[in-house]
């Protein structure tokens, strides 16, 4: 019985053996140069200004609709937002952003319209009745992000959820949502369909169409060498449209050194406006 039970043990330990070996060799015919250049085949190829300044003018070009866009930076006034390393305000950023992404969209069929065109303050729910009055067919705010972390950067998107796709998701919108009480202001308009056991019957398919947006934006940031978080959810109140497709852009992130002076940068934000842009053109195109 002893003789058995030591070639048994012996067995399986040649068996361990031949395993490890295998699995070893499996990794190194992986790693071989000829699978590396296939992967960087696979790569998506990055735009240059030239490829980009391209496809958005072919794009441009198809829209043969009327179709209006309400752009709205967020925060403003006696609400600066997050505050850069630098003293930066996100609120200047946002409307610089803002005028800019105007200019490069407008065109005879497009035309965008902005929540406000100065420094002023205006509540979550105002910014909404603004693009509904309008019947605008999107509706994107425009933020720069904050982090007690000073190394957190990137671009994200997000759209409505009753449910935020992450915890940091969750506290930005928090946040976010707060505007509304800056100075100790309560929100002064209440609609009874805006709860969270309603979003699903009411919006279903204006969260779907928002999600079909940001899906491209994001798509199409990939082809930029910037640091890109991708598509997020999360509750902000300002994302609750009923009826219009609605996304929040975080440009980057403001308190962190780097980001802080691309986000000062018109080149930058140029480049960024033209990707954002060029996916709405994509949206809208695809559409029709």
């Amino acid at each position: 019985d002893l003789i058995m039970m030591y070639k048994f043990l012996l067995i399986k330990f040649f068996l361990t053996v031949i395993l490890i070996l295998s699995s070893c060799s499996y990794n190194e015919v992986e790693v071989k140069k000829k699978n590396i250049q296939a992967d960087k085949a696979n790569k998506l190829t990055l735009y240059t200004n030239k490829k980009l300044d391209s496809e958005f003018r072919t794009e441009k070009a198809k829209i043969n609709k009327k179709y209006i866009i309400v752009i709205d930076p967020g925060h403003g006034g006696k609400d600066p937002g997050a505050i850069g390393i630098n003293g930066t305000f996100e609120k200047d950023i946002n409307l610089l952003f803002a005028k800019i992404i105007r200019s490069v969209l407008s065109s005879s069929n497009i035309k965008v319209k902005l929540t406000r065109t100065d420094d002023r303050y205006l509540y979550l729910r105002e910014r909404i009745n603004f693009a509904e009055k309008l019947k605008a067919d999107l509706f994107i705010s425009i933020h720069a992000d904050a982090s007690k972390n000073r190394k957190a950067s990137g671009f994200s998107i997000f759209t409505l959820s009753d449910k935020a796709s992450d915890k940091e998701a969750n506290e930005l919108a928090q946040r976010e949502n707060k505007s509304d009480f800056i100075g100790g202001l309560k929100i002064r308009h209440s609609d009874p369909l805006i709860k969270d056991n309603l979003i699903k019957i009411f919006q279903r398919q204006t969260m779907n169409e928002s999600s079909k947006i940001a899906n491209i934006v994001i798509r199409n940031i990939e082809k930029i060498s910037i640091k890109n978080r991708g598509h997020r959810y999360a509750g902000f109140v300002v994302l609750k449209s009923l009826t219009i497709p609605s996304i929040l852009v975080e440009l980057g992130f403001i308190t962190n050194k780097k980001e802080e002076k691309l986000l000062n940068n018109k080149r930058y934000l140029t480049k960024i406006s033209k990707i954002i842009s060029l996916s709405i053109l994509n949206y809208f195109n695809q559409t029709d």
